[in-house]
């Protein structure tokens, strides 16, 4: 009963539709929706589904066998003369239910009927998501195989900021844990390692951070100097650039969820004793501290002042502004945000503040590691974490800062409007060189997508469940 409610209440909300049964809705419909398992697929109304346009959006639970056809192809196989078009798999239900369009959002197709190909495409297009055509229908068996994988885009940029964190913790551990009390000659007591689980981690969330960040647009930087020395934009960046470049925005996000932990941990560690440099110097007031019961001794005890001084001021305002930049980053970054801007002001926001949030970082820990003693800076044959730190962010600023002069940027920005520098040349090359053969890709598809989209004859698609 509670089933019969639901399904009823969603064709009320839903004007123009109506309930009726799989027979009458097969008989009349154009294009058909199987909303069934594979499992169920035996007790659809299969004759009356011949010369339909039969879309399948079933799922599996679990990876196929190798030799194993996709599920798709077997609904193919109970009804031959129907058009079964694979689409529609990737997207939840609660989606299609509420109607949440999203333009980023790819929806893969597969036929081996390309009217229908086409129609579905189409329909794909009308209810705001991208449509992709995947060719034939033994492609099924990959667009099933999408909903399975886990988080596919982000194990790379997982890798590398995992990598990134452990060895600036590893650094870390051998430069105050370990080392320190090697060169000092100091005992193993167990205060020795109280700061692994604080101290340790916010300094290694803090490098991290920067360097994710960093990691952000270096690529970009890279891919200007490809780009000029190659005096045009059509032409492919290597695979390794090209893969980085589009792993940008997981490092992005990564980065802000390094840069959230640093500053939760940072108010836990504000004060004199674990940062004296932002700090004004302490005050020292003598006492007599009890040694035991029958002895003292007069020891000089510091107290803490409460006020930083211009040093520590200036580092903690960097700081905020760069950690309320990045997460400006983070938010337009969103689809549902993202949307709503122009190209303009997205490209504002992730290139131009972007860089502002690489910079102000950068100023941010400089302010900390401005300051330090020689010995500081040589311990263990070491520098200071908030030193070394700056070497990786400090190079990609040098890159970019001869791209930002007038006769550098003039020339870059004429060749991604499109000049090609090397067009009389490249006119005389065979098409299919592959070393200076355009990046027809774009056009390519974007051609595919003209003839393959064609008017709909049905108006409304039936579904069976």
């Amino acid at each position: 009963m509670c089933v019969c409610w639901h399904v009823r209440e969603l064709v009320r909300r839903k004007p123009g539709t109506r309930l009726v049964t799989q027979d009458e809705a097969a008989r009349v419909a154009g294009v058909v929706v199987v909303a069934v398992g594979a499992d169920h697929y035996n007790r659809l109304p299969l004759p009356l589904l011949t010369h339909k346009v039969v879309v399948d959006v079933a799922n599996r639970t679990s990876p196929p066998h190798t030799n194993e056809e996709s599920l798709a192809e077997k609904l193919q196989g109970l009804i031959p003369q129907a058009q079964v078009v694979k689409a529609f798999n990737v997207l939840s239900a609660y989606a299609l239910e509420n109607n949440v369009q999203q333009g980023a959002k790819q929806v893969p197709v597969a036929s081996d009927w390309s009217g229908a190909r086409r129609r579905v495409l189409e329909m794909v297009k009308r209810m705001g998501y991208s449509g992709v055509d995947r060719g034939q229908l033994k492609a099924a068996k990959e667009i099933e195989a999408i909903p399975l994988q886990l988080m596919p885009s982000w194990r790379v940029p997982l890798i590398v900021v995992g990598s990134l964190w452990f060895l600036h913790y590893l650094l870390l551990l051998f430069k105050y844990q370990v080392c320190e009390k090697i060169s000092e000659g100091k005992d193993w007591e167990g205060y020795s390692l109280k700061h692994l689980a604080l101290l340790n981690i916010n300094r290694t969330c803090a490098i991290t951070a920067l360097w994710t960040l960093t990691l952000c647009y270096l690529p970009g930087v890279g891919a200007a100097y490809l780009q000029l020395a190659w005096g045009t934009k059509y032409r492919r960046f290597p695979t390794w650039l090209d893969k980085w470049l589009k792993m940008r925005k997981q490092l992005g996000l990564l980065m802000l969820w390094l840069a959230s932990i640093h500053t939760c941990l940072g108010v836990a560690v504000w004060s004199g004793h674990y940062d004296p440099l932002v700090w004004d110097p302490p005050t020292f007031i003598s006492a007599q501290v009890k040694v035991n019961t029958t002895s003292y001794v007069t020891m000089d005890v510091p107290v803490q002042n409460s006020k930083m001084s211009l040093q520590g001021e200036l580092f903690l305002t960097f700081g905020t502004l760069s950690m309320f930049i990045t997460c400006l980053l983070g938010v337009s970054s969103l689809p549902s945000v993202g949307a709503t801007l122009s190209w303009r002001e997205f490209m504002f926001i992730q290139s131009k503040l972007g860089w502002l949030a690489l910079v102000t970082g950068t100023v941010h820990d400089g302010l900390l590691g401005w300051g330090f003693s020689s010995q500081d800076y040589t311990k263990c044959s070491l520098p200071s974490s908030a030193q070394y730190a700056l070497w990786f962010p400090l190079v990609t600023i040098a890159m970019k800062l001869p791209l930002l002069l007038p006769c550098v940027d003039g020339p870059l920005q004429k060749i991604r409007g499109g000049h090609d520098r090397n067009k009389k040349k490249r006119s005389n090359v065979h098409p299919t060189d592959p070393v200076h053969s355009l990046d027809m890709t774009r056009r390519k598809r974007e051609d595919r997508t003209v003839w393959q989209v064609r008017p709909m004859q049905t108006p409304h698609p039936i579904i069976l469940a």
